[in-house]
């Protein structure tokens, strides 16, 4: 009987890991206007970011290594997070701009994939003055 006891012990203890307030900040959840993000569950964010990459054509791996790339070719950033809005959808990609200390909320609207030196990633109209000019992105302290 305790041999049994320390498999189903180990077994019971991974199960509570798993369904444990573990978070990430790859995915945050944007709580009320101007509100610091907060960050979500390893699970919401996993399937928070796989939707949005399927949405756009990418899978979850060329999101989260995507570069965001303006509409002549010109590297603007990376993709450093997706902001979640209060119905779970994504609202924003956080990206880190390009020779700045700057991360900003661009509009998922205003970003489309891209095939681009055998690389999927993201492209915008924006331009870099634009970019600047958006919200930047604040962490949850």
């Amino acid at each position: 009987m305790n041999r049994l006891l320390l498999p189903v012990a180990a077994s019971l203890g991974l199960a509570l890991a798993a369904c444990g307030n573990n978070t990430t900040d790859d995915v945050v959840q944007q709580p009320a206007e101007g509100a610091a993000p907060v960050p979500v569950s390893e699970n919401r964010a996993a399937t928070a970011t796989t939707q949005t990459a399927v949405a756009m054509g990418m899978t979850r791996d060329q999101l989260e290594d995507a570069d965001l790339f303006s509409s002549t070719r010109v590297k603007l950033g990376e993709v450093e997070s997706i902001v979640l809005g209060p119905d779970g959808q994504a609202t924003h990609l956080v990206i880190d701009l390009e020779d700045s200390d700057l991360d900003v909320l661009v509009p998922i609207g205003d970003v489309r994939s891209i095939n681009y030196e055998g690389d999927v990633d993201v492209t915008t109209d924006l331009t870099v003055e634009q970019l600047r000019a958006l919200p930047q992105h604040r962490p949850a302290a």
